[in-house]
């Protein structure tokens, strides 16, 4: 049960205390979930700390693992010296043999108050690329490295954006001096799998009036550096192109309304949906009936829509930066274009809605990628491998 207030006693074995300053329904708190789940299953006793904001859909996620869940319930203005005393508070009251920190800003301030604390093992992982960044975020990263026993990134772009290099984890070959690897993020094709197999696409397509049309679809948070503004702009070629075309819009964010202008101004109105937030199981239902998924983002640590789309069988039209170029090969299975330009996606879309059989080839070959090179059991065994690694000693 979600502790709002104070902290409830945890036992024995191995407690692990988990971090994060959001529990929304984005890609990092999906794979914060998988991390939970995969420790969970391996006998390790977990509890998530979260600072900030959050959804109920996903603390209860949370709570379904057998997870302990403790909401701060602090507000971004009360500042870092709050976050530090309660950090402290819990960390001294809840003496977990280690804390595993979500590395997103305020990212630093919980390594250093473990490290205070007296924690025995700190570890800590990061979702975002280091280009986007200044020299001040590069430099508190590297000390989070230094004080923590591993600093895990979720692709080999954001490694080498941090930290100016990159290594797959390997136990049997890891150098004892380095500090930082990469464990790619996992995906549950066989989940996925099954609610393709099991969703009934008339209905949803009847209950959104959108029969006989094409159908793109984008999914993610509302928010400049997802893209959705080049996207809208690209829609206004295509849909010239192809005037049965529709868009599925399918999330929400602070930049909802300025994107429903932009639409209205592009006169794109009609052939745009705005599906809101989505649960994640609703979302791969709504894979099931997109002709194109776009992935527009400005940045992408990983890409975890696209590899969920990929794993639904969709052909992906994404931008060709970070972690998206570790996934997609450009004409095999998905197309890559340059991020802000509307023209290249608009001919990236057209090209997937105009070619029948190579979409579907895209999207056979992107689920094979998935298959072979991101399933939820090499995630669930690498980051096993990491925590015995480095955990060994205190068992």
């Amino acid at each position: 049960m979600a502790n709002n207030q104070g902290l409830s006693s945890i036992a024995p074995p191995y407690e692990v205390l988990i971090t994060t300053p959001v529990l929304l329904t984005g890609g990092t708190e999906v794979q914060t979930l998988y991390l939970v789940k995969s420790l969970m299953s391996a006998g390790y006793h977990i509890t998530v700390c979260c600072y900030y904001e959050y959804e109920d859909s996903m603390v209860s996620k949370m709570e379904a693992t057998g997870a302990d869940v403790i909401l701060m319930n602090l507000r971004r203005s009360d500042g870092i010296v709050a976050l530090m005393i309660n950090l402290w508070k819990i960390f001294k009251k809840l003496g977990p043999d280690s804390v595993h920190v979500q590395y997103v800003a305020p990212g630093f301030i919980p390594v250093a108050m473990a490290r205070l604390s007296g924690i025995k093992k700190v570890f800590a992982t990061v979702h975002q690329p280091g280009r986007v960044y200044g020299l001040r975020e590069k430099l508190l990263i590297r000390m989070a490295a230094f004080f923590c026993d591993a600093f895990f990134c979720n692709s080999k772009c954001v490694e080498e954006s941090w930290f100016g290099s990159s290594e797959i984890f390997d136990p049997g070959k890891t150098d004892p001096k380095r500090k930082h690897f990469t464990i790619y993020n996992g995906v549950d094709i066989l989940r996925i799998e099954k609610i393709v197999k099991g969703v009934d696409k008339q209905e949803i397509i009847e209950s959104l009036k959108i029969k006989n049309k094409k159908v793109v679809g984008v999914v993610g948070r509302l928010r400049t550096e997802k893209g959705q503004a080049t996207l809208m702009e690209s829609m206004k070629i295509v849909i010239k192109k192809l005037p049965n075309t529709v868009l599925l819009v399918v999330g929400d964010g602070p930049d909802r309304v300025s994107l429903e202008d932009l639409a209205g101004e592009l006169g794109i109105s009609d052939h745009v949906k705005w599906l809101g937030q989505k649960d994640p199981e609703e979302v791969i239902k709504l894979f099931s009936i997109m002709d194109a998924v776009a992935v527009p983002s400005v940045f992408e640590g990983f890409g975890l829509v696209a590899v969920e789309a990929m794993a639904a069988g969709r052909p992906v039209v994404a931008s060709n930066v970070d972690g998206l170029t570790e996934l997609i090969q450009g004409g095999v299975n998905g197309l890559l274009v340059q991020p802000g330009d509307s023209s290249a996606l608009a001919r990236g879309v057209l090209e997937i809605l105009l070619n029948p059989a190579k979409a579907t080839s895209m999207g056979v070959h992107g689920r094979e990628m998935v298959e072979k090179q991101l399933p939820m059991t090499r995630f669930h065994s690498t980051i096993l491998a990491a925590y015995s690694h480095y955990t060994e000693k205190l068992n």
